[in-house]
């Protein structure tokens, strides 16, 4: 459905149930699967300790493109996923793995809610899509910046423009196409905007169930969005973050996704779908987990320079708030999260 998106090898449902099942147990030291965002642990310290050691080897003998390289490799073998990164900070976009074009499911609600308590709605709605990624809310918040602006599609692309990011908007909004660099770019100046500030603060409160990746990090503000694209069937797990450091800010965003069509292009079972969550969860904890300490290595080093200049970044132009005639359809109901 997307153009860009990578194609890779599908393989068979029991494949990857097998192969999701055996990492978890590797990952967590049992055999049993118990839902998506379930705690993940390291294989052991020494192991952890290792690898942590290689990645900042790579960083210090060439840069932090080259060992966020060095991370999504690891982690497409260890996974069998396709991964893309995106680090962005005051100066640069530091992007590693692919460009993270499959659908944004529930990373999008992030600019919706803006736009929508910008035209007046309720905090209550906000709270629900960001930090319950509950999509009867963020459908709420939709129509409200359709109702107020005319357009919700438009509003939102407006939005994202003023700050350099590019998004190609879908009426079904969790079908988006938003990659990891203009998310990342994103993310980088969330922290300057004045209407984000009550999305800012609600996506460091995520639901305990919802707490893998980078909403597992400390301080860090991040929301998920994870989804089945039944037209090529592809599952996506993916999100988008702010990581406060001294000095300022860093925009990061991140998606792993895997085929989960056999040769015959048939669906998962339940049982099989659940394994492909929990592999998802596993992949985003060692992808975030790794990620936080080369962040942490090249501002260090002074590679990366975080946003720190809100009269740089915070340049929306005045939105028209005058009511507008309802839409005449609603947008599609969302499928994922």
């Amino acid at each position: 459905m997307f153009d860009g998106v990578i194609s890779f090898q599908p393989l068979p449902r029991r494949a990857i149930a097998l192969a999701a099942a055996a990492s978890i147990a590797v990952l967590t030291g049992c055999s049993t699967l118990s839902g998506p965002g379930a705690p993940t642990a390291t294989t052991s310290s020494t192991a952890a300790d290792t690898v942590i050691a290689d990645d900042i080897a790579v960083l210090e003998d060439e840069n932090l493109e080259a060992a966020m390289a060095h991370l999504v490799e690891d982690v497409e073998k260890e996974f069998g996923a396709t991964v893309s990164l995106a680090v962005v900070d005051g100066k640069q976009d530091f992007l590693a793995g692919a460009d993270g074009s499959e659908p944004a499911w529930s990373t999008i609600k992030v600019p919706i809610a803006i736009a929508a308590l910008r035209d007046g709605a309720s905090e209550e709605l906000v709270d629900a899509a960001i930090k319950e990624s509950d999509n009867d809310a963020a459908l709420a918040l939709w129509n409200q910046v359709e109702w107020t602006e005319g357009s919700a599609q438009q509003s939102i692309e407006d939005l994202l423009d003023s700050f350099d990011s590019e998004v190609e908007t879908d009426e079904a909004f969790g079908m988006s196409t938003w990659t990891v660099k203009d998310q990342a770019r994103f993310a980088s100046h969330l922290g300057c905007i004045p209407e984000a500030e009550y999305v800012y603060d609600a996506m460091s409160d995520i639901v305990d169930w919802q707490k893998w990746g980078l909403s597992g990090l400390d301080g860090v503000h991040s929301k998920g969005g994870w989804g089945l694209d039944e037209e090529d069937g592809e599952y996506t797990s993916r999100q988008i973050g702010v990581m406060p450091v001294d000095g300022g800010e860093i925009g990061i965003a991140l998606s792993a996704s895997w085929q989960t069509w056999d040769e015959d292009k048939s669906y998962l079972e339940d049982s099989e779908y659940d394994a492909v969550e929990d592999i998802s969860a596993a992949a985003l904890d060692e992808i975030a987990s790794r990620l936080e300490i080369l962040i942490e290595k090249a501002l260090e080093t002074g590679e990366l320079d975080p946003v720190n200049d809100c009269s740089e970044t915070s340049k929306l132009a005045p939105v028209t708030t005058e009511p507008s005639a309802e839409p005449t359809e609603e947008p599609a109901k969302e499928s994922g999260h």
